[in-house]
């Protein structure tokens, strides 16, 4: 996906990429915990949904899209840069161009400074110049909130305007790549699906590519074209979300759509 507005083209690849660790040595009966094994995986054109149960790799895959956690083998490329060498410079850079929107917006959101201040905080430590002032009025106008919420602290919002505050901080800088981490996972019903809209919304008119971390399936079904299933740090099922959702081929699969459709009821 070759973004208009950006230099880079958004897309994902994990080269054959493992995180291996021990909790105690093997010499003290230590085993391999395999938080993720062999991942091959390239996202390019479709947005992907990651989901499996709780264990299954998900954090550890957030992890080293952001360069948190190095993998034990394989590489993780990012936007065409290869973690595993960036420069300080460069992953500054790269910031620019992969956010993520994590979970649980208001522990996410820095109590002591106002809505401008975080909005403005990813501007000043990427470099961007000039007056941050308009920039930041139309940013939360695009996640459905007046100008006046910027003089606000994180303690004077709902739980579903903080959503849409850290969906406006990811968005500020403009990324060609949206990683959202249980974006709907605090939030009740009616908000759940104002903010799903509100993201494919978005994710259509800035031509992002998104990568939706969930155990919500029905978020799943409405965000993303392909699903990527993982059970204990393998990728067991990976096709397009209608066939997840019909005919899921994989016991966590099938397991994870039938709890979705037992919640559905």
């Amino acid at each position: 996906m070759k973004l208009h507005n950006h230099s880079v083209s958004a897309e994902v690849h994990f080269d054959n990429v493992s995180v291996h660790y021990q909790s105690r040595p093997s010499w003290l009966g230590g085993e391999v915990f395999k938080a993720l094994d062999k991942l091959s995986l390239k996202v390019d054109s479709k947005n992907l949904a990651v989901v499996g149960p709780s264990g299954a790799g998900k954090s550890t895959l957030i992890e080293l899209l952001f360069g948190l956690r190095k993998p034990t083998h394989g590489e993780v490329i990012v936007c065409g840069y290869p973690l595993s060498t960036l420069t300080k410079q460069q992953r500054l850079k790269l910031c620019k161009h992969i956010q993520l929107v994590p979970q649980e917006p208001h522990t996410s959101l820095n109590p002591y400074l106002t809505v401008r201040d975080i909005l403005s905080e990813p501007l000043i430590n990427l470099g961007f110049g000039g007056d941050y002032e308009p920039k930041l009025i139309s940013t939360v106008a695009d996640v459905g909130l007046h100008d006046g919420v910027l003089d606000l602290y994180p303690r004077q919002l709902s739980v579903g305007q903080a959503q849409r505050i850290a969906i406006a901080r990811a968005l500020v800088v403009e990324p060609c790549v949206l990683v959202a981490d249980e974006p709907t996972s605090s939030l009740d019903p009616i908000n759940r699906r104002n903010i799903l809209d509100l993201i494919s919304k978005l994710q259509r008119e800035r031509g992002m590519l998104l990568i939706l971390v969930t155990h919500d399936l029905g978020a799943a079904k409405a965000l993303c074209d392909e699903v990527l299933v993982l059970d204990k740090g393998q990728a067991v099922e990976n096709s397009a979300t209608q066939d997840v959702m019909q005919d899921p081929q994989h016991p966590t699969s099938q397991a994870l759509v039938n709890a979705q459709n037992m919640m559905s009821v």
